[in-house]
């Protein structure tokens, strides 16, 4: 009996020792601490630092659905129920350098619709540092004169090529003069919306298109701009240039004009003309003009109106209003009267915009 007690007594005392040392080498195996992630305030909201980098990282984006109603305002053919959804993801990557900062930018999209079903596809992807810029998005043709007005359908009377790959150097800040310099690969198609040359391809020739650009801002909204470009491929110039007025916080207005050589240029394949890059309008110029008006914090009007030389004009108006933040409800009205190589009649329709910006 003495024997037994002896025995488990001891293998009580053994097992003890056991769990006590199983227990500390439980306490020495615990993980470093972790380094958990840095908001960065250096580049401005949204920023923050990649774990283990100096390099700081905004993620963005926004959800979009438009209905569109009535008839089209690009082609004056019936909408139906007409329905549009966009997924766009963005990923900025900045970092201070000896030569400034170093800026990485990529957007992808995802469309839905009735006519291409579903396809996702690179809208943007570049690399600037100290001013010089070079990778693919939209042309400084485009974004140098801030495209046009706040409306969904803006570009009925188009003012831009398609995106394209490009290398750029820009002297300056959105405040005060600044001026731009860039090759454009001007790749891409455009749809001309009239019969005799539905759609057409631009491409850079054996030599890029070539981009020029001078710009003044008294202050934020009032100012003026230029750019211009040659089209290599169908050796003909565009030009554009927009004057913005913004009176105070509440009323601002903008008009903008456009010019291109050769626009009766045949010399195309089967004597077709080669539409030139920098002058997607129909005829020898084409005006844009709008005007914004903030009603309160959550709403504002925007109009916009717009006439090309060849005969069509084409008028839209929106309220763009905040439903809370980061959502916005926009609902818009267009008007076109074709004439011209796009055919004649008018067409009357409309768009409502459900968006979610992040």
């Amino acid at each position: 009996m003495a024997i037994r007690t002896l025995l488990l007594c001891s293998s009580a005392a053994l097992m003890v020792s056991t769990g006590a040392r199983a227990a500390d080498a439980i306490v020495a195996a615990e993980p470093e601490p972790m380094e958990y992630v840095r908001v960065c305030d250096a580049f401005g909201k949204g920023f923050f630092y990649i774990p283990g980098t100096e390099t700081c990282l905004k993620i963005g984006g926004y959800v979009r659905f438009d209905s569109n109603y009535g008839e089209s305002p690009y082609s004056g053919e019936s909408n139906g129920w007409d329905a549009f959804t966009r997924g766009t993801i963005t990923l900025d990557a900045k970092s201070d350098t000896e030569y400034g900062t170093l800026r990485s930018f990529i957007e992808l999209r995802s469309d839905a619709n009735n006519i291409t079903d579903t396809k996702t596809y690179l809208n943007a992807a570049f690399i600037e540092l100290g001013g010089f810029r070079a990778g693919y998005g939209d042309s400084h043709y485009d974004t140098w004169l801030n495209s046009a007005g706040d409306i969904i359908n803006d570009d009925v009377i188009d003012y831009t090529g398609d995106r394209t790959n490009q290398i750029s150097y820009m002297y300056g800040g959105d405040v005060g003069f600044s001026a731009l310099i860039g090759l454009d690969e001007g790749g891409g198609s455009y749809d001309t919306g009239f019969a005799p040359v539905p759609s057409v391809s631009y491409h850079g020739d054996d030599f890029p298109h070539v981009t020029g650009g001078l710009r003044y801002y008294a202050k934020e909204g009032t100012g003026i701009a230029f750019i211009g470009g040659y089209d290599t491929n169908a050796e003909a110039f565009g030009g554009k240039i927009r004057v913005d007025v913004a009176f105070n916080d509440v009323f601002s207005v903008w008009a903008m004009g456009g010019y291109q050589s050769d626009w009766d240029n045949n010399d195309g394949p089967g004597g077709t003309r080669r539409l030139n890059y920098y002058g997607p309008w129909l005829g020898d110029w084409a005006a844009w003009g709008g005007m914004a008006i903030k009603v309160n914090e959550k709403t504002s009007l925007n109009a916009q109106a717009a006439y090309e030389d060849d005969g069509t004009f084409a008028a839209a108006l929106n309220v763009d209003y905040a439903v809370v933040e980061g959502l916005k409800f926009q609902p818009e009205i267009n008007y076109t009267e074709f004439d011209g190589l796009r055919g004649h009649g008018s067409a009357v329709g409309g768009t409502i915009r459900l968006q979610r910006n992040f």
